[in-house]
């Protein structure tokens, strides 16, 4: 799988081989759900602020062939159809404003990302007592507010995806971010993140420079590979 997956674009060039770099089952036991989950990146945007961190290039999502499943969708966001919506800064100023003060190896909120590169302070503070990551908004359609204030409209972009028993999801974790609508049953979904369990500063600044490669005003054209897939 991770040999096919390397097959899919010529980004590759210069860094290691893929490996399975996480392996979970969704949700686990005793986890209190919310009706939704924020936008995001398996294990994070790099921000080249540690030697070596993971990083998963791919995600997997597969629903049992015995399970009735939750009916509850995967929501996935091409980044070149939400962020092509509006102007940004050119990519080194991005860059640095994504890295800059960077306490943490990595980036893992959609939002986060927005908030960096637009220089705002609206989202609550990471070190507030009893702030945990990805709690950043209360409900769905406050996310949804939260882009529309920064000129992204995500009913333009986002897609939604119920798996039915057998099938498999496959997505692009640097060209997309996903999230969740609904909740799932305990246990529901095998999730595989494909990637790279210990990627160097100049591995990360290849996989940073084509996250920044999506702020780019919309031209018309598609990417050539999609952005998720299912079977």
């Amino acid at each position: 799988m991770t040999a096919a997956a390397r097959g899919f674009d010529a980004l590759w060039v210069g860094l290691p081989g893929l490996e399975v770099v996480g392996e979970f089952t969704v949700p686990p036991p005793g986890v209190v759900q919310r009706d939704f989950q924020a936008l995001h990146f398996d294990f994070g945007v790099p921000r080249l602020t540690g030697q070596t961190v993971p990083v998963s290039r791919f995600t997997a999502l597969y629903l049992d062939r015995q399970s009735a499943g939750s009916g509850a969708a995967t929501r996935i966001v091409p980044l070149r159809l939400l962020l092509g919506q509006r102007g940004w800064p050119a990519g080194p100023v991005l860059a640095e404003r994504l890295c800059r003060d960077g306490v943490d190896a990595v980036e893992g909120m959609l939002a986060r990302v927005i908030e960096a590169a637009d220089q705002s302070h609206d989202l609550p503070a990471k070190d507030a007592d009893g702030f945990l990551c990805g709690m950043e908004f209360s409900a769905l359609a406050d996310e949804r507010g939260y882009f529309a204030r920064h000129g992204l409209q995500l009913a333009a972009a986002e897609e939604e995806f119920v798996l039915s028993p057998g099938e498999l999801l496959v997505f692009d974790n640097l060209s997309t971010a996903h999230g969740r609508r609904g909740r799932r049953n305990t246990g529901e979904l095998h999730q595989l993140c494909i990637g790279f369990a210990s990627l160097d500063l100049a591995g990360q600044a290849t996989l940073l420079d084509r996250i920044l490669a999506s702020f780019t005003p919309a031209t018309g054209s598609r990417d050539p590979l999609p952005a998720a897939s299912r079977r």
